[in-house]
């Protein structure tokens, strides 16, 4: 067979491999990207990086058709038709930048409130914030209130952290697994290895969604539940839990709000006066400061107040949820499944969490100097993502759930549900919004936070709101991420006021506003009766083309994931696994074949030519050369910077000085670092001394922070 042509079966793939961490979700995996003749040819998952272990999605997998995308813009634009015309000019970037300037100059010096700076897929939030705090306006958000937010808020409100990006099912020990409307998109690689885990195992998963997809598919039981009725067939299930007794009274007593003192004449907790939350110690009678040493909350305990009795938050939870409104029977026409599954899961949950009970032989100190032999597992887990947030009552449903799972002890205990670093975080610790304008001067703080009572709300001394979107306002007073997808409307209407220029990156019609795609587009284009756009100017950036791009007066060219540099920093939107605390940066693996920039590189440098305080020097020079150089060099706090890895002389973590050479080291370890939570301190970290020491020593908390978790608030 000589004559045969030979076939190479196995041909070369790539001549280069370069590692980085993906972009197509909020995962932020890490990659091998494979180069032939300096263009990406094939990604592939990096087996070394923590997050994914090699496993790749095809979401992950087909980043290749960003890099190629027809529709990747090639120059800086400016509108010279009619907005939506898609009539533009190419011009050079000093041209662009120049016209920025121009724009925006005369905002910083007289009212910075004029600028709206709303950025979406924004991976880079604490800088883009950074920006906007420091050219002064209260006008910022990130990604939009719409996005799974109202989970993520329930959740850091309640418990100090939400599923997802906040924590994971403790993969190794559970032996019952729950999803509640978790999308195939949403943690995506780590679910389908931790499912690959448990299922070796032969735990338990049940899946209750409307429709039986992908993990639901994959679960041993399917509960195809009436959309937007999660919150009342959880309730239900609360119900049954405590009329049969299975709810863990000691973790109640010692790590969540239960046993706290209400106020009887309005309802609120009860404080000392540092602001702590009162109790009544077991032993001595006492009433005291839920973190006074020694003590043992009472749950039943009762305390006379001005004249009337208060009783505690577990009196209140008892008595509401045991109303008859929360049986089986009443809730299984609302919610699609019968009182006879209904009770059947009950059933199983109290089984698995209380019968199948163990315990880690793991030494630990909890913060009221009570010494442990043991950790107790609890061997039952949740998860949930945005089909259950997304809905007029996700905030609600999600609260519902955490208390599902506090009932029960599964939180932050082997078995159960655990909390990635830096969370948790209680909402105590998180910022405030702040919004207070002085032109010529940075605002007084971060923009986005949570608000814990009318005196934190944005409003002016008329009680009118203070930002475009009304964020954090008596209309939306708990907007902890902002109301990106009302910035247009808003600013079309004037309401509260009206604004000079709408800066935006990554907000396709401000994205959620595309819902009302032609309305959105008629406020764009409506001019006043002097015949001026009433919407003034708006500053656009953007890798490729859009709806957005044409209803733009100037367009700065955004690079790809692959042609850029990026911080998946621990001040942002961490990376992290439940047993280690991790960072990441992507770095410009390919160069672009366009006149495009990084759009944080181009912040830096008009935050350099509009004087902006954090981007000059005393000197008035720049004080960062670029996005790059802007991640290595830049504090937040002494020794605390973007990046947590391979600071000083790249052996120090978390605390350390400023490393020139950090980026070269990210990019030799695969492109992240990990810093591992010590055996000891892995899990109930609210409450670990271990932990928190730990914790203080990287650098996620100034000092220790334990909390107990509010059931009610």
């Amino acid at each position: 067979m000589k004559d045969q042509p030979y076939i190479e079966t196995s041909p070369k793939v790539s001549d280069e491999i370069k590692k980085t961490t993906c972009y197509m979700c909020a995962c932020r995996c890490g990659i091998n990207v494979h180069l032939k003749d300096g263009k990406v040819a094939y990604i592939e998952g990096n087996k070394d990086h923590p997050v994914n272990q090699g496993v790749l999605c095809a979401k992950g997998s087909a980043g290749i058709m960003q890099v190629n995308a027809p529709s990747r813009l090639d120059d800086p634009l400016m509108r010279v038709g009619p907005r939506g015309s898609g009539e533009f000019k190419k011009i050079s970037w000093e041209e662009a930048l120049d016209l920025a300037v121009e724009w925006l100059n005369p905002l910083t010096k007289k009212a910075p409130e004029k600028l709206a700076f709303f950025t979406g897929r924004d991976q880079s939030q604490s800088f883009t914030s950074y920006f906007a705090q420091m050219f002064g306006t209260p006008n910022y958000a990130a990604h939009g209130g719409f996005c799974s937010v109202n989970m993520a808020t329930a959740g850091i409100y309640t418990m100090g952290g939400a599923f997802w990006e906040f924590g994971q099912p403790d993969w190794d020990y559970t032996k019952l697994f729950i999803l509640f409307g978790v999308a195939e998109d949403h943690d995506s690689n780590p679910i389908k290895m931790g499912i690959g885990k448990i299922k070796e195992r032969g735990a338990k998963i049940v899946g209750v969604n409307p429709i039986r997809t992908g993990y639901n598919a994959v679960a041993d039981e399917w509960l195809g539940i009436t959309p937007g009725t999660d919150g009342l067939l959880i309730l239900s299930l609360i119900h049954i839990l405590i009329k049969a007794g299975k709810i863990d009274l000691d973790y109640l007593a010692k790590y969540t709000n239960a046993p706290v003192f209400l106020d009887p004449e309005n309802g609120l907790i009860l404080k000392d006066k540092n602001d702590k939350p009162l109790v009544k110690d077991r032993i001595t009678g006492k009433v005291c400061a839920f973190d006074t040493k020694g003590i043992q909350p009472d749950l039943n305990a009762t305390y006379r107040v001005r004249g009337a009795t208060s009783t505690t938050v577990f009196h209140k939870i008892i008595t509401k949820y045991l109303s008859s409104e929360y049986e089986p029977e009443k809730v299984e026409k609302i919610c699609g499944i019968s009182a006879k599954k209904i009770r059947a899961l009950a059933n199983e949950i109290a089984k698995v969490a209380f019968e199948e009970e163990f315990e880690l032989p793991i030494e630990w100190t909890d913060f009221r100097g009570e010494k442990h032999k043991s950790m107790k597992g609890r061997p039952v887990s949740f998860h949930s993502m945005r089909g259950v947030s997304a809905h007029s009552n996700g905030f609600q449903t999600c609260r519902a759930l955490h208390m599902l799972q506090i009932l029960l002890g599964t939180v932050e205990v082997p078995g159960g549900f655990r909390f990635k670093p830096p969370y948790p975080k209680p909402s105590s610790i998180h910022p405030k919004p702040h919004f207070k304008v002085t032109p010529n001067a940075p605002l007084d703080g971060p923009h986005l936070g949570f608000v814990h009572g009318p005196e934190d709300l944005a409003l002016d001394d008329q009680d009118n709101p203070v930002r475009i979107d009304k964020a954090f306002s008596w209309e939306n007073h708990m907007s902890a991420n902002g109301l990106m997808n009302m910035v247009i409307s808003n600013a079309y209407a004037g309401d509260p006021y009206k604004i000079d220029t709408l800066f935006m990156y990554m907000a396709n019609m401000s994205w959620n506003s595309s819902m009302n795609t032609s309305g959105v587009m008629e406020m764009l284009t409506e001019k006043d009766n002097k015949g001026d756009y009433i919407i003034p100017r708006i500053i656009y950036s953007d890798a490729y083309s859009s709806e957005m791009v044409a209803y733009a007066d100037l367009i700065l060219p955004d690079t790809t994931y692959l042609e850029r540099h990026d911080c998946i920093s621990l001040l942002d939107r961490p990376i992290s696994e439940a047993d280690g605390a991790a960072d990441a940066i992507r770095w410009p693996v390919i160069e672009p074949d366009r006149d495009v920039r990084g759009f944080q590189s181009v912040l830096v440098d008009l935050g350099a030519r509009l004087d902006l305080p954090g981007f000059i020097n005393e000197d008035g020079s720049p004080k960062y050369r670029d996005y790059e150089d802007y991640i290595v060099n830049h504090l937040r706090k002494p020794d605390i910077g973007p990046l947590a890895g391979f600071r000083g002389d790249g052996s120090a973590e978390g605390r350390g000085p400023v490393n020139p050479k950090q980026i070269e080291a990210y990019i030799e370890n695969g492109g992240f670092y990990v810093s591992h939570v010590p055996e000891e301190a892995k899990y109930f970290k609210p409450w670990n001394n271990a932990y928190q020491d730990w914790a203080v020593e990287l650098g996620l908390y100034d000092n220790p922070s334990p909390y107990i978790f509010n059931l009610y608030s």
